[in-house]
Protein backbone atom coordinates (compact mmCIF):
# COMPACT_ATOMS: atom_id res chain seq x y z
CA UNK A 1 0.00 0.00 0.00
CA UNK A 2 2.80 2.39 0.91
CA UNK A 3 4.52 1.96 -2.47
CA UNK A 4 1.23 2.64 -4.22
CA UNK A 5 0.72 5.80 -2.19
CA UNK A 6 4.30 6.85 -2.94
CA UNK A 7 3.56 6.46 -6.64
CA UNK A 8 0.34 8.47 -6.27
CA UNK A 9 2.28 11.16 -4.36
CA UNK A 10 4.86 11.34 -7.15
CA UNK A 11 2.12 11.67 -9.77
CA UNK A 12 0.40 14.39 -7.75
CA UNK A 13 3.73 16.19 -7.29
CA UNK A 14 4.18 16.15 -11.07
CA UNK A 15 0.71 17.60 -11.52
CA UNK A 16 1.49 20.26 -8.93
CA UNK A 17 4.72 21.16 -10.73
CA UNK A 18 2.86 21.45 -14.04
CA UNK A 19 0.23 23.69 -12.46
CA UNK A 20 2.92 25.82 -10.82
CA UNK A 21 4.55 26.26 -14.22
CA UNK A 22 1.23 27.25 -15.81
CA UNK A 23 0.63 29.70 -12.95
CA UNK A 24 4.07 31.25 -13.50
CA UNK A 25 3.43 31.49 -17.25
CA UNK A 26 0.10 33.21 -16.61
CA UNK A 27 1.84 35.73 -14.35
CA UNK A 28 4.42 36.37 -17.06
CA UNK A 29 1.66 36.87 -19.62
CA UNK A 30 -0.08 39.32 -17.29
CA UNK A 31 3.18 41.24 -16.90
CA UNK A 32 3.55 41.39 -20.71
CA UNK A 33 -0.03 42.65 -21.02
CA UNK A 34 0.75 45.42 -18.51
CA UNK A 35 3.89 46.31 -20.44
CA UNK A 36 1.90 46.51 -23.68
CA UNK A 37 -0.58 48.88 -22.04
CA UNK A 38 2.24 51.01 -20.66
CA UNK A 39 3.75 51.16 -24.15
CA UNK A 40 0.44 52.15 -25.71
CA UNK A 41 -0.19 54.80 -23.07
CA UNK A 42 3.33 56.20 -23.49
CA UNK A 43 2.86 56.30 -27.26
CA UNK A 44 -0.48 58.04 -26.74
CA UNK A 45 1.12 60.67 -24.47
CA UNK A 46 3.97 61.23 -26.93
CA UNK A 47 1.52 61.47 -29.81
CA UNK A 48 -0.64 63.99 -27.94
CA UNK A 49 2.44 66.11 -27.25
CA UNK A 50 3.23 66.04 -30.97
CA UNK A 51 -0.38 66.94 -31.82
CA UNK A 52 -0.32 69.89 -29.44
CA UNK A 53 2.93 71.15 -30.93
CA UNK A 54 1.53 70.72 -34.45
CA UNK A 55 -1.68 72.47 -33.41
CA UNK A 56 0.27 75.50 -32.27
CA UNK A 57 1.67 75.78 -35.78
CA UNK A 58 -1.77 75.41 -37.34
CA UNK A 59 -3.67 72.44 -38.72
CA UNK A 60 -6.02 72.01 -41.63
CA UNK A 61 -9.48 70.60 -40.92
CA UNK A 62 -8.63 67.35 -42.75
CA UNK A 63 -5.40 67.04 -40.77
CA UNK A 64 -7.33 67.61 -37.57
CA UNK A 65 -9.86 64.91 -38.54
CA UNK A 66 -7.05 62.43 -39.21
CA UNK A 67 -5.53 63.22 -35.82
CA UNK A 68 -8.89 62.79 -34.10
CA UNK A 69 -9.41 59.46 -35.85
CA UNK A 70 -5.98 58.22 -34.84
CA UNK A 71 -6.49 59.36 -31.24
CA UNK A 72 -9.78 57.44 -31.18
CA UNK A 73 -7.98 54.34 -32.46
CA UNK A 74 -5.35 54.73 -29.74
CA UNK A 75 -8.09 55.08 -27.09
CA UNK A 76 -9.74 51.93 -28.43
CA UNK A 77 -6.43 50.04 -28.41
CA UNK A 78 -5.81 51.08 -24.78
CA UNK A 79 -9.33 50.03 -23.83
CA UNK A 80 -8.89 46.63 -25.51
CA UNK A 81 -5.55 46.20 -23.77
CA UNK A 82 -7.18 46.91 -20.39
CA UNK A 83 -9.72 44.17 -21.21
CA UNK A 84 -6.84 41.84 -22.07
CA UNK A 85 -5.31 42.62 -18.68
CA UNK A 86 -8.57 41.81 -16.91
CA UNK A 87 -8.77 38.48 -18.74
CA UNK A 88 -5.13 37.72 -17.93
CA UNK A 89 -5.75 38.56 -14.26
CA UNK A 90 -8.64 36.07 -14.20
CA UNK A 91 -6.42 33.40 -15.76
CA UNK A 92 -3.72 34.09 -13.16
CA UNK A 93 -6.23 33.77 -10.33
CA UNK A 94 -7.72 30.57 -11.77
CA UNK A 95 -4.32 28.97 -12.24
CA UNK A 96 -3.25 30.05 -8.77
CA UNK A 97 -6.37 28.43 -7.30
CA UNK A 98 -5.76 25.19 -9.24
CA UNK A 99 -2.13 25.10 -8.15
CA UNK A 100 -3.04 25.65 -4.48
CA UNK A 101 -5.76 23.00 -4.68
CA UNK A 102 -3.29 20.51 -6.14
CA UNK A 103 -0.74 21.45 -3.50
CA UNK A 104 -3.28 20.70 -0.74
CA UNK A 105 -4.10 17.36 -2.40
CA UNK A 106 -0.43 16.37 -2.54
CA UNK A 107 0.13 17.40 1.07
CA UNK A 108 -2.87 15.31 2.16
CA UNK A 109 -1.45 12.25 0.43
CA UNK A 110 1.96 12.88 1.97
CA UNK A 111 0.31 13.18 5.40
CA UNK A 112 -1.31 9.76 4.91
CA UNK A 113 2.05 8.30 3.85
CA UNK A 114 3.74 9.86 6.87
CA UNK A 115 1.07 8.47 9.19
CA UNK A 116 1.49 4.99 7.68
CA UNK A 117 5.27 5.20 8.04
CA UNK A 118 4.95 6.18 11.69
CA UNK A 119 2.53 3.29 12.33
CA UNK A 120 4.93 0.90 10.61
CA UNK A 121 7.88 2.20 12.65
CA UNK A 122 5.88 1.80 15.87
CA UNK A 123 4.94 -1.78 14.89
CA UNK A 124 8.59 -2.55 14.18
CA UNK A 125 9.66 -1.10 17.54
CA UNK A 126 7.07 -3.22 19.33
CA UNK A 127 8.22 -6.36 17.49
CA UNK A 128 11.83 -5.60 18.37
CA UNK A 129 10.84 -5.09 22.00
CA UNK A 130 8.96 -8.41 22.04
CA UNK A 131 12.00 -10.16 20.54
CA UNK A 132 14.33 -8.48 23.01
CA UNK A 133 12.06 -9.48 25.90
CA UNK A 134 11.89 -13.09 24.65
CA UNK A 135 15.66 -13.16 24.24
CA UNK A 136 16.15 -11.82 27.77
CA UNK A 137 13.65 -14.36 29.13
CA UNK A 138 15.41 -17.21 27.31
CA UNK A 139 18.79 -16.17 28.71
CA UNK A 140 17.33 -15.93 32.20
CA UNK A 141 15.67 -19.33 31.82
CA UNK A 142 18.96 -20.91 30.67
CA UNK A 143 20.80 -19.43 33.62
CA UNK A 144 18.21 -20.85 35.97
CA UNK A 145 18.45 -24.27 34.33
CA UNK A 146 22.23 -24.30 34.45
CA UNK A 147 22.34 -23.60 38.17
Amino acid sequence: MNKQLQLVAEIEKGKEDDLALKFAQAKQDLQKQHEKLEGLEQFQRDYMTTVIESGKKGLSSSGFQRLQSFISQLDLACSQQRENIQKAEKVVEQRRALWLQQQRKRKSIEAVIDKQQKKHALRMQRQEQVLADEFANNIAARRLQST
